[in-house]
């Protein structure tokens, strides 16, 4: 059969076996490569009172799948010559802070956070703390609970302010939705016409065609999240409050330029592809990307225990789930996990494969998403006359990349 047959099949597998444990599960796969472009979907949802089908032309919520579109809008920004990445994050952002909110990077998270560079916030190697660590979880809970209240990205950097730094800037690596939220402040500071972070557009920021991506959507704070999105997702995550539909709250919940992509499989495939494949369309220079995938390990924080290797807005990481220690084989993928009220998702490229994916689901319980896209992989190889073990079992352990 043909490699689109196979991922269908994949597809219905793991909604058939989300059916049986009791969950309702929608999912939907894009693909993208040399030879071929597609989508699949399957699974129901209940949308506003009735049940239907999911189709290849529905939209999710990507949350930090976001971050590698943030990260190539920084990286435009240096390649245009417009910042470098030893400027420190403070000259850029401080400007609008002051005058927006009547504080500075220094006052938010103490004076040695000055020294921080733009670079070691796309890194993540700042020790800019998460507005999700710590206090974060009643934060959560308070966000995605109510309603279309709109929460201004100052609200997420003031509640992150209250933790202390992770490590002075430069000395460790801690993953941070915060920082990447303050990276949206470098892109608004620096774009035509736009006069406060509500008006900054990443896609004209960081897509230099956005018709090879035209359902991807960057949602602000105004309205909401239905003048995108078209899936009701799930949140079962305990942290963020069990049994929540997220459908009709307002935009503003997903944490603006950290996690706020909206749009289908197909097109966020078609960005790794045009990020990392062999694509004839570049989104940044050869040295801003080899900056992008220099990966170190994470040594503080979830980072940590799992073992996760971050560079500029992207993770070498593996969709096995079980030790892989070969980053040219089957499994290993660089590119970024995006878990957010929900939704949860893996996307990225494939060396192996050449080719770029993106696996979405309508639940933020990972396990779906994660399972998924590994049988996914070992789809590919069958197809391709291999038979190899990834592992895929239903476990949300995995082992990644060391």
């Amino acid at each position: 059969g043909s490699l689109q047959e196979d991922y269908q099949k994949v597809l219905n597998d793991v909604v058939a076996w989300a059916n049986a444990n009791g969950d309702d599960l929608a999912i939907q796969l894009g693909w993208v490569s040399q030879d071929e472009t597609f989508a699949v979907a399957s699974g129901q949802v209940s949308d506003r009172g009735a049940r239907r089908a999911v189709t290849t032309q529905d939209t999710w919520l990507y949350g930090s799948g976001t971050k590698p579109v943030t990260a190539v809008a920084v990286m435009r920004l240096v390649d245009a010559g417009v910042i470098k990445l030893n400027d420190t994050l403070a000259e850029h952002v401080d400007p609008m802070l002051r005058r927006d909110n009547g504080t500075s990077v220094a006052e938010l998270f103490g004076d040695t956070m000055s020294t921080a560079t733009v670079g070691q916030v796309v890194r993540m190697a700042a020790g800019i703390p998460d507005f999700e660590d710590g206090v974060g979880d009643p934060f959560d809970r308070e966000v995605i609970k109510e309603g279309d209240q709109e929460w201004p990205v100052y609200s997420f950097i003031r509640y992150a302010a209250k933790e202390k730094p992770y490590c002075t800037p430069g000395q460790c690596t801690a993953y941070s939705s915060t920082g990447y939220e303050l990276l949206g402040l470098v892109v608004a500071a620096h774009q035509s016409g736009v006069a406060t972070y509500a008006d900054m557009n990443l896609t004209a920021a960081a897509l230099p065609d956005s018709t090879r991506m035209p359902s991807l959507r960057f949602l602000g704070e105004q309205g909401p999240l239905t003048q995108a999105l078209t899936t009701p997702g799930q949140a079962v995550n305990p942290m963020w409050g069990t049994g929540v539909v997220v459908q009709n709250q307002s935009a503003s919940v997903l944490g603006w330029t950290c996690g706020n992509m909206v749009g289908g499989a197909q097109d966020v495939a078609q960005f790794f592809w045009d990020l990392l494949g062999p694509s004839d369309s570049k989104l940044v220079t050869a040295d801003s990307l080899a900056f992008m995938r220099k990966y170190e390990p994470m040594t503080v924080g979830w980072g940590k225990s799992i073992h996760l290797r971050y560079g500029g807005g992207l993770m070498a990481s593996q969709l096995a789930f079980r030790p892989v220690l070969n980053r040219t084989g089957w499994g290993f993928y660089e590119g970024h996990g995006g878990e957010t009220y929900g939704f949860s998702s893996s996307q990225g490229f494939l060396p192996v494969a050449q080719a770029a994916f993106s696996v979405v689901t309508n639940t933020d319980n990972v396990t779906y998403s994660a399972v998924a896209a590994c049988r996914m992989v070992v789809a590919l190889a069958a197809n391709r006359g291999e038979r190899i073990d990834l592992g895929c079992g239903h476990s949300t352990e995995r082992d990644v990349l060391v």
